[in-house]
């Protein structure tokens, strides 16, 4: 027969198990950047960026001693897609980068901070990773502020394919910060 202190510590493993079993699948997500709605409709791949915290080092007569610091740095948001064939979502995003460099003339860049605040058509523009548990229904949304596109990679061709691997590209966005929200 067991003593209560062995219930006790039984009943304290049990009550320390996780309340979902599931594993977090990779296949549930949706992107949705107001900015670029075609972009959000051929999404494939999406990341979570890294996030790191700074430290300071505090020397001391045997080892040095790390403390917490206070600018946390967020990775790169990075989000593929599918280009469509008449290249809509390829331009909404390089046209975004175009103006944002003002190559030509300082009119382009004018023309995004004029934009009405709100609209999702200025410089910047926030976004929303809604991750799907394992019944497809959303779980978990990332809310990116104040992004803007830094990088959008190559559109490749080939003729050598045996079979259709419709052309992607991946953009990469940087933002101010990020927050996670369960729903």
């Amino acid at each position: 027969m067991a003593t209560n202190n062995q219930i006790n510590i039984i009943n304290g493993i049990l009550a320390n198990q996780p309340g979902n079993l599931n594993f977090l699948s990779p296949l549930g997500f949706r992107f949705t950047l107001r900015r670029s709605p075609t972009v959000n409709f051929f999404a494939t791949d999406a990341n979570i960026p890294s996030f790191e915290l700074g430290y300071a080092t505090v020397p001391s007569p045997f080892s040095n001693i790390h403390i917490p610091g206070d600018k946390p740095q967020w990775g790169s948001f990075r989000l593929t897609f599918k280009v469509d064939e008449d290249f809509v979502n390829y331009f909404e995003i390089y046209n975004w980068m175009v103006k944002l460099g003002f190559p030509n003339n300082f009119g382009q860049y004018a023309a995004l901070a004029s934009a009405a605040p709100g609209t999702g058509q200025g410089t910047v523009s926030d976004g929303t990773l809604t991750i799907l548990n394992s019944s497809m229904h959303p779980n978990v949304e990332v809310i990116f502020r104040d992004m803007f596109p830094v990088s959008i990679s190559d559109a490749n061709f080939t003729t050598t394919d045996t079979t259709v691997d419709y052309v992607t590209a991946t953009v990469e966005f940087k933002y101010t910060y990020l927050t996670f929200n369960k729903l």
